[in-house]
């Protein structure tokens, strides 16, 4: 993401600052990737009262347009208040899709107002599409690493089962899928607790 908001800079015309923020959860607004702590001010600011381009574009919008932020003070008070305070006065926002849900936006800011054109436009579109794609990747990435991190766990766990109760693979993962649906807890959480109870015993013995 950094790579690409830079790359975003250096080729759009009008482009000074640029920014991603992501939909973490319910409410909850992060920005991973800045070009500048001017666009932390601003973002920082977008998130806590919940106002602003980049915002909009989140929730609303795929594309937002601010041509003059001097504009839109009955929009968005606060921001674009603080916007004009640190010399911002246009941007362009576009929405951040992945796996067909609303992920976050990317943001481009100018020190000009009625910077951007159709050509920053087309190469913003671009630029937010190859964010999308480098969200999606990383996604997957994380999910295959709890993938990996929850099939380890859940080995350790049968193996201590195989040990403890003489059971061979299979029976020993079946009593962990009893466990689970007994219980009402995932899988991965059972074998967890397993492996730690195990680990606590072994402490003990150990002292």
């Amino acid at each position: 993401l950094q790579l690409i908001i830079t790359a975003a800079v250096d080729t759009s015309p009008a482009t000074d600052l640029a920014g991603v923020m992501l939909l973490e959860g319910p409410g909850k607004i992060t920005s991973p990737a800045t070009t500048d702590h001017v666009v932390n001010e601003l973002d920082e600011v977008q998130a806590r009262y919940d106002e602003g381009p980049c915002v909009e574009s989140i929730y609303d919008e795929e594309v937002v347009l601010v041509q003059d932020m001097s504009e839109h003070l009955d929009r968005w008070p606060t921001f674009a208040r603080r916007a004009l305070d640190l010399d911002v006065h246009s941007s362009l926002s576009f929405q951040l899709y992945s796996h067909h849900k609303r992920a976050g936006s990317l943001n481009l800011f100018s020190h000009r107002a009625h910077a951007f054109g159709d050509e920053d436009r087309v190469l913003g579109a671009l630029f937010a599409n190859q964010a999308g794609l480098a969200l999606l990747g990383a996604q997957r990435a994380a999910q295959l690493d709890r993938a990996v991190a929850s099939r380890d766990v859940i080995g350790t766990a049968k193996g201590i089962l195989m040990e403890r109760f003489g059971l061979d693979d299979n029976e020993a993962f079946q009593r962990l899928v009893s466990s689970s649906q007994d219980t009402n807890i995932k899988l991965v959480d059972v074998a967890r607790w397993l492996v730690s109870e195990q680990g606590a015993v072994d402490k003990q013995r150990e002292g």
